[in-house]
């Protein structure tokens, strides 16, 4: 095991992959879990004078952990780089999960209810004398 650089204030999280040195920039200080990376398609959008312009594109993005050494808020980054990217607390990050989640099982339940109605009309339909 590597020796813990004289700058380093924390002992290592438990997720933290980076192997600190002596000689890290400052800025560079940080403890950072390994990333996930996740397939997506994603949807930037933007404006030209009053026009808004929507673009979707295929992408993948890294969610991972980091703290700064000395701090005690850790954050959790989603992105793939800074323009396309968000850094929330890892308790906003749980909430946010859960948000994620329960928006997205209303969505699926919806859609399974709509499924069963056109089913079912379909049904009906079948069933009704000509």
């Amino acid at each position: 095991m590597q020796s813990r650089p004289s700058w380093q204030v924390d002992a290592c999280p438990p997720w933290c992959a980076v192997d600190h040195g002596e000689r890290d920039h400052p800025d560079d200080r940080v403890h950072r879990s390994a990333a996930v990376s996740v397939p997506v398609v994603a949807r930037r959008t933007g404006f030209e004078g009053a026009r808004i312009l929507r673009a979707t594109e295929a992408t993948e993005l890294d969610v991972a952990l980091s703290r700064v050494d000395g701090e005690e808020q850790t954050w959790l980054y989603a992105g793939n780089g800074p323009a396309m990217a968000i850094e929330v607390s890892a308790e906003s990050g749980r909430a946010l999960a859960r948000a994620i989640t329960s928006v997205l099982s209303k969505a699926v339940l919806s859609k399974a209810v709509l499924s069963q109605a056109v089913l079912s009309q379909a049904v009906l339909a079948e069933e009704e004398p000509p």
